[in-house]
């Protein structure tokens, strides 16, 4: 199995925007944002089964919430940072 490579997510990521959209620094501000999703939802914990589908929906809102409240260098779209969030899940997948 390969292990997980964060330059390798945002770039991913980044690829799912629109190339003027592109910025690696705001991208990797919204690949934190999913992994805080994450943590607060449970789904980092040790016992976490993994087999649930992440809630996208979910997650688009709180990175939105949380971009729209702290000024994000990026104003991105709630589509962008859906492109973006399931961009970041399918690199996950792959690396099962």
């Amino acid at each position: 199995m390969k292990e997980f490579d964060e330059n390798e997510a945002v770039e991913l990521m980044a690829k799912a925007l629109a190339p003027e959209r592109r910025n690696d620094n705001a991208v990797c501000e919204v690949l934190d944002l999913i992994y805080d999703y994450y943590d607060e939802n449970g789904d980092l914990d040790v016992d976490f089964d993994g087999d649930e589908e992440p809630d996208t929906e979910a997650m688009v809102a709180y990175i939105g919430r949380y971009l729209r409240k702290n000024s994000p260098e990026v104003a991105f779209t709630d589509e962008e940072i859906a492109a973006m969030v399931k961009a970041e899940i399918a690199y996950e997948e792959s690396l099962l």
